[in-house]
């Protein structure tokens, strides 16, 4: 995937110079930043610089003091966009990442959304914090999760008359009452979901035979790489926010998207979006999905 630096304002990002000059910026003059002793002769911390509200570039570090000289080893530079999109979810597992060397600090989050039983994979934000909270036995609460975009584009709308809706919203939820039923051992269920399932599947099939996959596709949210949790995005725009890169000037979006009933916040550069958005279109892109875990 491109730089996810890209989707909040550093389009030239790419040039090794620029690279090492947000770096330095950041790491000698951060708007905050936390550490953790990982043991005595380890710190871990994060380094963050507001680029525009909410927005960040961020910085994972390792300070490693077993030389007469501490060594700093910069684990990542990447986008950090404050994920404020709640999920309810079930069966949360944080595993690290086995980057081969066993130097990395960088964390990933398996989860489950209650409603849709949809799997989700995402790059933890709060590693630091999670680390302490994990010292303390506290166990996660919440997640929220944030998209952020390496490339998108503005789709028009499917026109649905009042009786379409009202059979997909039925729809939805008689396959949320079978996956709930599922959940709760009923053997039965898994039979009627098999069966919901070929039956949708034979359908899709059918409609695109003679009409166009997006007029099928109202939305989806697909997984594209699980070790770099990317996903391939398709939703109608409920919301349009602006920022500014204080540091480009370069505008980003932030949408609010509806991914058939999954709520879902995307950003992306201007530069990296094709077509005008507004509200009630729809937004396909690749995003890097990122966010935080609640621990209580």
């Amino acid at each position: 995937m491109e730089s996810p630096l890209k989707a909040i304002g550093f389009t030239q990002v790419n040039e090794k110079e620029m690279m090492e000059d947000i770096l330095e910026e950041l790491l000698s003059n951060p708007t905050k930043q936390e550490a953790i002793q990982l043991s005595a002769k380890q710190i871990l911390a994060e380094y963050m610089k507001e680029i525009a509200e909410n927005t960040y570039v961020m910085a994972r570090v390792c300070v490693n003091k077993s030389s007469k000289e501490p060594k700093i080893q910069v684990f990542s530079c990447d986008a950090y966009v404050e994920a404020n999109t709640a999920l309810d979810v079930e069966d949360v597992e944080v595993e690290g990442f086995d980057d081969g060397d066993g130097g990395d600090q960088s964390y990933y989050v398996v989860c489950e959304e209650r409603e849709t039983a949809m799997q989700i994979v995402f790059w933890l934000q709060n590693v630091v914090e999670y680390l302490e909270a994990r010292k303390k036995n506290l166990t996660c609460s919440q997640v929220n999760i944030v998209g952020i975009a390496s490339e998108g584009t503005i789709v028009l709308p499917i026109e649905k008359d009042e009786e379409e809706e009202q059979i997909e919203k039925e729809e939805r939820e008689k396959l949320r009452l079978i996956l709930q039923q599922m959940k709760n051992g009923d053997e039965e269920a898994k039979e009627m979901l098999e069966k919901e399932e070929k039956e949708l599947d034979d359908q899709l099939k059918e409609r695109l035979r003679e009409e166009d996959f997006l007029s099928v596709m109202s939305g989806y949210f697909i997984p594209e790489t699980i070790d770099e949790a990317t996903y391939a995005v398709l939703g109608e725009i409920l919301e349009i926010k602006e920022r500014i890169n204080n540091q480009t000037d370069e505008k980003m979006y932030i949408f609010s998207l509806d991914v058939n009933d999954l709520n879902l916040e995307v950003v992306i550069s201007q530069r990296e979006l094709i077509g005008m958005p507004s509200v009630g279109m729809r937004f396909m892109g690749t995003c890097w999905i990122q966010g935080k875990v609640i621990m209580s």
